[in-house]
C-alpha cells in the first residue's frame, strides 16, 4: 500500500512539471499551444505598451500581464533559406540591442517540421532584466507542404520572416522558463494558409528579396 502511494505522490509531481497548455489560434493557420490564462492583447493594450514598435501580427499576454508572447513579420522578403547565415545576422542584431546579453540556447532546431533559428537569452538594458525566447523562420513551404500541396503562395508575405516572441522580467523567469519551452515546440504553422491571413507586410524602401549574406557583410562593414 505504501509503495502504491509512493508512486502516486511520484506522478503527481512528474504530472505537476508539465505545463499543461492549450491550442490557440494566433491568426488563420498559426497555432501554438498556451496556458489557459493567456489572452489576446487588444490594438490599445499593444498600443500602450509598445507605443514605439512596429505593431505585432499577434500578441498574447497572461492574467497578471507579466509575461508577453507575440508574432511578427519581417518588412524585408529573405532570397535562400540558409538558416546559418541568418543566426549570425540576427545574433549580432540582438548582442547590439541591449547592454549586456547572455545566450543560454542558440540554434537551429526543427518544430513539427520547419527549421527555426532559435534564441533563448538574459539581457540587460537601462538597468532591466530580461528573459527571452525567440524563434525565427522564413515564411516560405516546408519539404512536405511542397510535396503535398502545390496552391502557389499569397505573394504578399512569401519569403518573409516568422518571428515569434517569448517575454518576460528577469525575476520572473524561472516560473515562466518551462512554459516558454514547452509552447514553442508546439508552434503549427500552414504556409499557404498563414500567407492570406498574415496583415501584407510593410514594405521597406529598397524592393525584391534580400540576401542574408549582402546583410551580415553590411553588419561587419558597420562594425568596422
Amino acid at each position: 500500500m505504501k509503495n502504491i502511494a509512493f508512486i502516486a505522490f511520484a506522478f503527481l509531481l512528474l504530472s505537476a512539471g508539465e505545463p499543461k497548455l492549450k491550442t490557440q489560434q494566433m491568426v488563420e493557420g498559426i497555432t501554438v499551444g498556451m496556458p489557459k490564462d493567456y489572452t489576446q492583447m487588444s490594438d490599445d493594450d499593444i498600443a500602450n505598451k509598445y507605443p514605439s514598435t512596429k505593431k505585432p501580427v499577434s500578441m498574447f499576454t497572461n492574467l497578471d500581464r507579466t509575461v508577453d508572447f507575440g508574432l511578427n513579420i519581417s518588412k524585408s522578403r529573405w532570397g535562400g533559406l540558409d538558416l546559418a547565415i541568418l543566426k549570425d545576422i540576427f545574433h549580432s542584431t540582438i548582442v547590439e540591442s541591449y547592454d549586456t546579453v547572455m545566450f543560454i540556447q542558440e540554434d537551429i532546431i526543427s518544430i513539427n517540421g520547419r527549421p527555426y533559428v532559435r534564441y533563448e537569452y538574459n539581457s540587460l538594458f537601462d538597468n532591466t532584466q530580461g528573459y527571452h525566447y525567440l524563434l525565427i523562420s522564413i515564411l516560405a513551404k516546408t519539404v512536405g507542404e511542397a510535396e503535398t500541396n502545390t496552391e502557389k503562395l499569397a505573394p504578399d508575405n512569401a519569403n518573409h520572416l516568422l518571428i515569434f516572441n517569448f517575454y518576460c522580467a528577469k525575476a520572473f523567469q524561472a516560473a515562466n522558463q518551462p512554459i516558454a519551452r514547452a509552447m514553442m515546440q508546439t508552434i503549427h504553422v500552414n504556409t499557404n494558409q498563414a500567407c492570406k491571413s498574415i496583415p501584407v507586410a510593410e514594405k521597406p524602401t529598397a524592393k525584391g528579396l534580400v540576401s542574408p549574406q549582402q546583410i551580415l557583410e553590411e553588419q561587419k562593414k558597420h562594425k568596422k
